[in-house]
């Protein structure tokens, strides 16, 4: 019992050893080229390159009398009948052919008396006669059906099975020996023209090196003239075929469509040089493996390079002098399993490099807070230290200086540090773990050092002032990771404040949280469709028909429930998600516009643009691409923009509202009244709308500076050719007051509240035209 325990422990050793490790992976990588045959397509493209290296002509011994095209022409016909088929045969049997394949179905040769003709011909020949039989199997229902040619002639004959098996790339790869065919194995034509044994269910591949257009053809039409001599024929095997263009094509890897006999004849050929041997992949990965094992277990890289070297290297001549002789290997799977091994090396040696060198600063050379993580010190108080002005004194020093002014702050912090271990980490912070963890000796350290840091240090005969400030985090059981960042933010708070050092204030962790999830959720909720687009009725302020609609984007979060808008687009934009949250309302809103045209081609539909966008360089392409994926026409779409004092001044942003304008896309200023409009404003806005805030019309009736305010506006845009839409209409007798005004569009709960695209589509169907109340 103890020496089978000693020998499971030697096993569990040696499984957990690196290179028996890389072993394993690369021989499941190897398992998964073999079985799922993932390179066959490489596989494929690499043996035609091979094929070309080797490419020699057909042996000639197999000669195809082609009933080609001038043929056909000549005779009249593609489907000869008995006499002219009998011709051939005599012709070729009297030259001396020592084998004659008809590949015809002879099933209707014509008059009787050519038919017994060609009985004749097939019964008096002194070759060999083989005819062709064949199955199908129904596309649709799956049933199999077999051919065999008429008894008559059979009886004369050997028949050869003509059966071409077509791979997944639509091209002919392998041939079989034989095939089943009415409950009895039927040799292959290539078996019986090659001479091979036929074995029924066995493959062999094609060699395709035997160039296929060098195969000895003549021409039909020229035997029956007699225009062709015997020595043609004589001591050779006689295929007797159609290769006119009626006559099914198959793809020959390495050459175009060819007549599925030139194929045939090349499986023929192939064993005449030879019964091919195709030793598949389970081998070579043998192989593979035993190279691989020597180049992860090997101490020096160049030992290793050459050792790959070599193996890549034999894996691509070794194939080409086996095919010489005949026998097929495939290569990608061991040379993806040596690669593996290659490369599990390769990230072995750099996981090594950077678990050495990444806890290490490469200026300096002390220990960074990859180290700190890695040492997993976390019972004490965390104590972080920020040189304010480190940025500036190390922009003015010479490179070679900034390990010196390192040294000498860490000379300074370990009079404070109590003997624990001082991680740097970038940008002028410096950590560690006191041992101490009671909060009177932690403060009277860092008073001390304090004082110390009062003294300037001296680098390059340089007087430097550093400005230090010092953080305390003293929450043990939070990781390690989150208490040296909250100890660095605590030691920018007390340089914010004024202070020179600060503890982290625990409370701050909920609401930092918060913000954290408000955009991981926005993301999750874009990504997983919980955000969703309700769209506000825009109604034509004479007619009250509706002509459009405002799309505005909801939240229904999983925590916090209802979200408001203002709620997180805001932190989209300063979280930098904005780009995503406007690119979705605009793909949800403008697959609405499309949905809706069939019911009026001119509904029009608005969408919020921030101004943070009109800067991006992909905002114009990406509603372009928009537009044109929901074959919505640019007319249709409305983007409008929030009236800031940035925009007029921003020659990029008037740049591609100009581009936008150019496209067709109308554009609207929005909140208008709430901003720094002027005159010059107006006119470099390439706008066709104005949208004047709700704030002014929900006054409306009570204000008069407001009714005066809302008055000029609507005069001002329509002597400037744009058209007012007025938002926030909650009241008919607004709605009233507007239409004396000669406002042009009308929005507000009055005439309709957000709702979901299905009721907006229902309230379309139902009214046409909605008119206002």
């Amino acid at each position: 019992m103890a020496e089978f325990r000693r020998n499971a422990v030697k096993i569990k050793h040696i499984l957990a050893r690196r290179p028996f490790k890389a072993l394993m992976i690369a021989l499941l990588v190897g398992l998964v080229f073999g079985v799922a045959q993932i390179g066959e397509p490489l596989e494929n493209m690499i043996e035609l390159g091979r094929n070309k290296l080797r490419s020699h002509p057909a042996s000639g011994s197999i000669v195809l009398i082609a009933i080609d095209d001038r043929s056909v022409g000549e005779i009249g016909s593609a489907h000869w009948n008995g006499s002219q088929l009998a011709s051939l045969v005599r012709q070729a049997d009297a030259a001396g052919a020592r084998q004659i394949h008809l590949d015809d179905e002879l099933d209707d040769v014509g008059t009787a008396r050519q038919a017994a003709d060609l009985e004749s011909a097939l019964g008096s020949a002194r070759a060999q006669i083989l005819l062709p039989a064949r199955f199908s199997i129904n596309p649709v229902s799956g049933a199999r059906s077999d051919y065999l040619p008429p008894a008559r002639f059979a009886r004369h004959a050997r028949l050869a099975n003509t059966n071409l098996f077509v791979w997944w790339d639509d091209r002919v790869w392998q041939h079989p020996y034989a095939a089943e065919i009415g409950d009895r194995p039927v040799p292959s034509l290539s078996s019986l023209l090659g001479g091979a044994d036929p074995k029924p269910g066995a493959l062999f591949r094609i060699d395709y090196a035997n160039d296929i257009r060098s195969i000895p053809m003549v021409s039909a039409s020229d035997v029956l003239d007699h225009r062709i001599g015997p020595e043609q024929f004589a001591g050779k095997r006689v295929v007797i075929a159609r290769t006119d263009i009626g006559v099914e094509h198959y793809r020959a890897p390495g050459v175009t469509l060819v007549p599925g006999i030139l194929i045939h004849i090349a499986a023929a050929e192939t064993i005449l040089r030879g019964v091919p041997l195709d030793l598949g992949w389970p081998i070579p990965l043998a192989v593979a493996l035993l190279l691989a094992a020597a180049v992860v277990c090997a101490r020096r890289r160049a030992i290793a390079a050459g050792i790959l070297a070599l193996a890549v290297a034999a894996a691509i001549i070794a194939p080409l002098l086996l095919e010489i002789a005949g026998i097929h290997i495939q290569m990608l799977p061991p040379l993806a399993a040596l690669l593996t091994a290659a490369v599990v090396r390769i990230v072995a040696r750099l996981r090594r490099t950077y678990q050495t060198r990444g806890t290490i600063n490469i200026v300096t050379g002390k220990p960074n807070l990859q180290a700190l993580h890695q040492a997993e010190r976390n019972a004490g108080i965390v104590v972080s230290a920020r040189v304010a002005n480190y940025a500036q004194i190390t922009a003015t020093l010479p490179p070679q200086n900034e390990k010196e002014l390192v040294e000498q702050i860490f000379g300074r912090l370990e009079f404070g540090a109590d003997g624990a271990q001082i991680y740097q980490a970038d940008e002028g912070v410096f950590v560690w773990v006191a041992r101490d963890d009671r909060d009177e000796s932690i403060v009277q350290r860092i008073e001390g050092l304090q004082a110390l840091f009062r003294s300037p240090i001296v680098v390059a005969t340089r007087l430097i002032d550093l400005a230090v400030t010092f953080g305390l985090d003293h929450d043990a059981s939070r990781p390690l990771a989150q208490r040296t960042s909250s100890a660095l933010v605590a030691a920018d708070e007390a340089l914010r404040d004024g202070k020179r050092w600060a503890s982290f204030n625990p409370a701050t962790i909920k609401d930092a949280d918060w913000a954290m999830s408000l955009l991981g959720r926005l993301d999750h909720a874009i990504d997983k469709k919980e955000l969703w687009v309700a769209y506000q009725p825009k109604v034509d302020c004479k007619t009250g028909a509706t002509i459009g609609a405002e799309a505005l984007v909801r939240w229904a979060h999983p925590e916090k429930g209802q979200l408001p808008p203002d709620q997180f687009v805001g932190a989209a934009e300063r979280g930098g998600r904005i780009d995503r949250l406007t690119y979705f309302v605009l793909d949800s809103a403008l697959a609405a516009v499309a949905r809706i045209q069939g019911r009026d081609p001119d509904f029009t539909m608005a969408v919020n643009l921030s101004v943070l966008l009109l800067s991006s360089r992909t905002l114009v392409p990406t509603v372009e691409a928009l537009l044109l994926q929901h074959r919505v026409e640019p007319r249709l779409l409305t983007l409008e923009v929030t009236e800031t004092s940035t925009l007029g001044s921003a020659e990029d942003q008037l740049a591609n509202l100009k581009r936008l304008s150019d496209i067709g896309v109308q554009l609207s200023i929005d909140d208008y009244g709430t901003g720094f409009s002027t005159l010059e404003y107006l006119r470099r806005i390439p706008a066709s709308e104005i949208k004047i805030d709700r704030s002014f019309i929900a006054m409306l009736c009570n204000s008069q500076s407001d009714r005066i305010m809302v008055n000029s506006t609507i005069q001002l845009a329509h002597s400037l050719g744009r058209k007012v839409v007025a938002e926030g209409v909650e009241s008919q007798e607004i709605l009233d007051e507007l239409r004396r005004m000669g406002c042009d569009v009308i929005q507000g709960y009055h005439t309709g509240r957000p709702v979901p695209l299905a009721v907006l589509l229902k309230r379309l169907k139902s009214t046409g035209a909605q008119e206002a109340a």
